[in-house]
């Protein structure tokens, strides 16, 4: 056969493959496309604070992401550091990523300049998509003396916390797979997610407020830059602002025509992606979620928010039909939970003298550390330790809570559980740090860096917990009892009847921020008008939003308000714990954090003002990272400058006994059941020994009354025959 034909017929047969089997184009096709956004975007990691170098060798690792989405055309990283004015011998700078490094230099002190500055590129083929490990690394000595330079406290560099990694990217432009989702909808460009925008009709639905409000909340969770800070539009608002990109919720009867589509089954929920008609600019697309059932929306949301069930949706089309099992698996987190479950991996910590590894871990806001509580480790090290000086310690919160000594036979095998204290106990945020003191027996102190000794610990070391609830309500534990166990707790959100599109994004915002608590889709969240209460909130945890005009139930619930209302509700009223003056009290907002009025075994959060601006301004409390932290006790009133006073209004409410008992380990309940059996049995043994005491007791008394009964009888009748026998003398028969 002659080249020719050979070449022939390798085209035909690619040609019939293609028509035979569909090509699927996946991520990885798309991003070695060159199919990208014209517009140039950057994407800044600071390092954030100064980290302090001692000693000759020292280093510091941070981390940066590169989205899935992003085609890199260049990475460069900028290191700020200043230096000791003690330095005249050799001191080197290195830098890796992913540990190969890829850049050196020799630093010297600048009298010029407190502050000296790198800038380098990273190599492209060293990055990978997903998190990078960027480690900076330095050898610094101001003496030729062995030993010296490791304790001497002059022989520092300081990291400063402005240095920063700039990722330089074009987007990838997306197709109409609904598996691309939360892209291109919710992009990683900057700090800014205000471009992402939700969409609703002009005449909402409960259920479609609803939707909204869930879908505002798994954006909150998934955007990790910052708090999220999206748009909830009504239709004709979303026109008004040119804003031509976004995910539409709705019914097929109040779909617009430039986006409506035929449906043979209205009850079922249909997810569909098309591009955007409103404008012809490239990766601008709509999603559309689409029920005349409410609860069809939900589920369809929940679905969106189980990355499980959306890698699969590999179309522009999904029909979420009752079948659907769309809810997340749900992980105990009742008692063991591995550094694995945490997201961790094996900590491998290398090299001579002082070496940590550090942990950051958050219990559900509804939880806290419980008494018994521990902290398991499983570990190796080195044989060629000073067995003499090694050592580990456990820190929380910077705590110590115990340590333990190295021993050579329990080098390849070797644990340490340690029962976390009492005063760590109100925290549910919990910083790890494990620090192995390693030495080798004899060294001599070296002028280089090895990889001698080491310590290992296993992913599968646990936190042992039995996690009381929280039973107070505050703003410390704020979303809880809202979010309960990472999930919705028959959460039920009152609002006005009509809100703007302005209230809507700012409410969205509030729940963005909830989400950030939130690991499952399983939950109840619930919006609905105070104008369409059908003893709803008598079921559920209830947020309520409003001023009194508008939010009739706010009148309601005057006479349950720390802070009440006056008679016209134009103003709030003075209490034992503020007097307030005019016009201040009408320029206020009040939060109330508190036990439901309509069930005790739930809770209601109310964020009323007279003033709907002032109200509205003061939600950026409960929406922001940085302002949540101010708040605190139960009650919180803002005025219009932002300004704040919190107050505790209610006392504690101990829980009761035997919630104490309820959360005990099972050997410690093992143990309490042995104790109180010998306690019962013990009480058992008495009250039997006593009642067979009692008993004898009073059969001997019985007896001995009859013998003494018996004997006065014959006593008397002796007397009789004797009274009889003039001649006899008496004879006593007791003798």
């Amino acid at each position: 056969m002659s080249n020719h034909k050979k070449r022939l017929f390798l085209i035909l047969l690619i040609i019939i493959i293609i028509n035979i089997i569909p090509l699927r184009v996946k991520a990885e096709t798309i991003k070695n496309s060159n199919n990208i956004e014209k517009e140039f975007n950057i994407k800044k990691y600071n390092l954030g604070n100064d980290v302090s170098f001692k000693g000759v060798f020292s280093s510091h690792s941070w981390y940066f992401k590169i989205n899935e989405w992003w085609n890199v055309n260049s990475v460069y990283t900028e290191i700020k550091f200043s230096l000791n004015q003690l330095l005249d011998k050799e001191t080197y700078l290195l830098i890796s990523v992913n540990n190969k490094p890829f850049y050196s230099q020799k630093i010297y002190y600048d009298n010029k300049s407190e502050v000296q500055n790198i800038k380098v590129n990273i190599p492209k083929d060293m990055i990978v998509y997903g998190s990078n490990e960027l480690k900076v690394e330095t050898y610094s000595r101001i003496s030729d003396l062995p030993c010296v330079d490791d304790v001497n406290t002059a022989n520092w560099i300081v990291l400063k916390g402005d240095s920063n990694i700039d990722v330089n990217f074009n987007n990838i432009l997306a197709d109409n797979n609904i598996s691309n989702f939360p892209y291109p909808y919710l992009k990683e460009n900057n700090e800014d997610s205000s471009s992402t925008c939700i969409v609703i009709p002009n005449d909402y639905t409960d259920g479609e407020l609803s939707a909204a409000l869930l879908l505002n909340s798994y954006f909150g969770k998934i955007y990790d830059n910052g708090d999220f800070r999206g748009k909830i539009y009504k239709y004709d608002d979303f026109i008004d602002q040119g804003v031509y990109s976004g995910i539409y919720i709705g019914n097929y009867e109040n779909l617009p025509s430039e986006i409506s589509f035929l449906s043979d089954n209205k009850e079922n929920c249909t997810i569909k992606t098309i591009n955007s008609p409103y404008i012809n600019k490239e990766n601008m697309k709509m999603l559309l979620i689409v029920s005349n059932d409410d609860n069809n929306l939900i589920k369809a949301i929940k679905t969106l928010m189980n990355k499980e069930l959306v890698y699969q949706l590999e179309s522009d089309i999904f029909i979420v039909d009752k079948s659907l099992e769309e809810e997340n698996k749900i992980l105990d987190e009742s008692e063991k939970i591995t550094f694995k479950d945490m997201g961790f991996n094996e900590l491998n910590l290398k090299g001579e003298f002082r070496r940590s590894a550090t942990l950051n871990y958050s219990l559900p806001k509804n939880r806290k550390l419980s008494s018994g509580d521990k902290i398991k480790i499983f570990m190796r090290y080195s044989q060629n330790l000073d067995f003499d000086r090694a050592l580990v310690t456990i820190y929380i919160n910077e705590t110590p809570i115990g340590s333990k000594k190295l021993e050579k036979e329990k080098c390849n095998n070797d644990e340490l559980e340690l029962v976390i204290p009492e005063d760590i106990k109100e925290s549910n945020y919990m910083k790890f740090k494990i620090t192995f003191d390693l030495e080798i027996l004899n060294s001599y102190c070296e002028k280089r860096q090895g990889e001698m000794p080491w310590a290992l610990v296993s992913n599968e070391s646990y936190l042992y917990t039995g996690l009381n609830n929280v039973t107070n309500y505050y703003f410390s534990n704020y979303g809880s009892p809202f979010i309960k166990d990472r999930m919705y707790n028959d959460t039920l959100v009152i609002l006005p009847d009509d809100l703007t599109s302005e209230d809507l994004t700012e409410i969205g915002k509030v729940f963005g921020y909830l989400g950030k608590d939130l690991h499952y889709n399983n939950g109840n969240l619930k919006a609905i008008r105070n104008s369409n209460l059908k003893g709803e909130e008598k079921e559920n945890n209830i947020i309520i939003y409003g001023t009194p005009e508008k939010n009739t139930i706010i009148k309601n619930l005057n006479n349950y308000l720390w802070f009440k209302f006056n008679d016209t509700y134009s103003k709030f009223i003075s209490n034992e714990k503020l007097f307030l003056t005019d016009p201040f009290s009408s320029k206020i907002s009040v939060f109330q954090l508190d036990v439901s009025p309509y069930n005790s075994q739930k809770a209601m959060l109310i964020i009323t003002s007279p003033n709907e601006k002032i109200l509205r301004d003061s939600l950026e409390y409960l929406s922001s990272s940085s302002k949540i932290y101010e708040l605190n006790g139960d009650s919180v009133v803002i005025d219009e400058y932002g300004n704040i006073k919190t107050y505790k209004i209610k006392k504690d409410i101990e829980p009761p006994t035997y919630s104490k008992v309820a959360v005990l380990k099972e050997k410690d309940k093992g143990i309490l059941i042995i104790m109180v059996l010998f306690l019962v049995f013990g009480l058992i043994s008495g009250i039997l020994y006593y009642l067979k005491y009692k008993s004898l007791s009073k059969g001997n008394q019985s007896v001995q009354n009859k013998n003494n009964s018996n004997k006065r009888i014959i006593f008397e009748k002796t007397n009789v025959y004797k009274k009889g026998t003039k001649e006899e003398t008496t004879k006593d028969f007791f003798d």
